[in-house]
């Protein structure tokens, strides 16, 4: 996949039946494409909103990493010991929610399977 060379976190929440807490993981995704993309005017109305894709290449379905609506993607290797998803989203500007996720593993040539993340 073209231009993916930017390192992702992906902050997802675990349930601690010790704590009874959520707690917070990491997963670093490597080679990644992350793009911005900014609200849209015809017309005088909005056709797009402001919105966030990654694309995370990968090999084949066992090497998709599991994602859902409610994690977050972080720009970079962020450090997210002992935080908040609030201390997160102020110290890394470069955060989302995710959305909407898509898995696109049925391609013939191989070259375009990825997982597509999305959000705001």
């Amino acid at each position: 996949m073209l231009d993916a060379d930017q390192v992702i976190t992906h902050v997802y929440s675990v349930y601690d039946k010790a704590t009874r807490t959520n707690v917070h993981k990491k997963e670093v995704l490597t080679g990644s494409w992350f793009r911005k993309s900014q609200v849209a005017i015809e017309n005088r109305s909005a056709v797009n909103a402001d919105s966030v894709v990654v694309r995370i290449p990968v090999a084949t379905v066992a090497d998709a990493p599991v994602i859902k609506a409610t994690d977050y993607m972080v720009l970079g290797d962020a450090d997210i010991e002992g935080k908040t998803l609030a201390d997160i989203k102020k110290a890394y500007p470069e955060c989302f929610e995710v959305q909407s996720v898509t898995y696109n593993m049925h391609s013939v040539s191989g070259y375009s399977k990825h997982v597509r993340v999305s959000g705001s």
